[in-house]
């Protein structure tokens, strides 16, 4: 694992980004039409604070930017710690105090997502890992591939779509 150092001149490196849904919070019950109702994950509170002593840290939600308030009262309830919602459509990095709570994928030394994948200069080892982690074989057969012409993405499935 490459550890990226705390460059003064790369804000990129000042930063930790973390994944809200099921990363700190655990949803056991799903969706519930957004409602934040889950306890923090095991270790999740002490390890933000233990990052946050060190780095700017920002939690990132693929929620609408509706639900984005409901999150950063979650993390003050459970965290103690200063939030802010971000509210600038131009930010591409976070050198802040609180935490910040966005929808975007900001520049930061490293990603805590349940749901990533480490890409490490291998892309035959990450589609692997990709196709797995969706439900399909490792790699495709030649009777699952389509004709020739055919697109192979989401325009097969979903026609009219971009």
């Amino acid at each position: 694992m490459t550890v990226v150092p705390l460059d003064p001149a790369s804000p990129a490196s000042h930063a930790v980004g973390i994944d809200f849904d099921q990363t700190l919070v655990a949803h056991d019950d799903g969706w519930q039409d957004g409602r934040i109702y889950g306890r923090p994950v095991p270790g999740a509170i002490e390890s933000l604070r233990a990052l946050k002593r060190v780095r700017s840290v920002f939690i990132m939600t693929a929620r609408p930017r509706r639900f984005h308030p409901a999150v950063a009262g979650w993390l003050r309830e459970h965290s103690g710690l200063e939030t802010l919602v971000d509210e600038d459509p131009e930010r591409a990095y976070w050198q802040g105090d609180c935490l910040l709570v966005t929808n975007k994928k900001l520049g930061a030394a490293v990603y805590i997502d349940d749901r990533a994948i480490r890409f490490t200069g291998d892309w035959t080892a990450a589609l692997t890992q990709a196709r797995h982690a969706i439900g399909l074989p490792a790699t495709p057969s030649s009777a699952a591939r389509p004709p020739r012409g055919t697109p192979a993405g989401p325009a097969r499935h979903f026609p009219g779509r971009c």
